[in-house]
């Protein structure tokens, strides 16, 4: 979720959930969304490509801790054999 910095008397990061995100970007005066795109063109970030770990080291992770039930450790793995990225 992006978060923004607001410095006063006191720094606090606060999220900032994606569709306010745009909601403000599209509030913008039309010379204030082409400095914000300049912006964006000029800085240098990397986007790298997701990973996914073995379902069984996650599960092995998790046990190890000694912290989950028998039960829950197979609610994880049930869950994320559903989820997008193991199916």
């Amino acid at each position: 979720m992006p978060q923004i910095t607001l410095k006063e008397t006191i720094t606090r990061k606060i999220d900032i959930p994606l569709d306010t995100l745009v909601e403000v970007i599209e509030a913008l005066s039309a010379d204030d969304k082409k400095k914000l795109m300049s912006k964006i063109e000029a800085s240098t970030f990397s986007l790298k490509k997701f990973k996914k770990d073995n379902l069984a080291a996650i599960l092995t992770d998790f046990s190890e801790t000694g912290l989950y039930e028998k039960e829950f450790l197979a609610d994880i793995e049930a869950g994320l054999k559903k989820s997008s990225v193991y199916r």
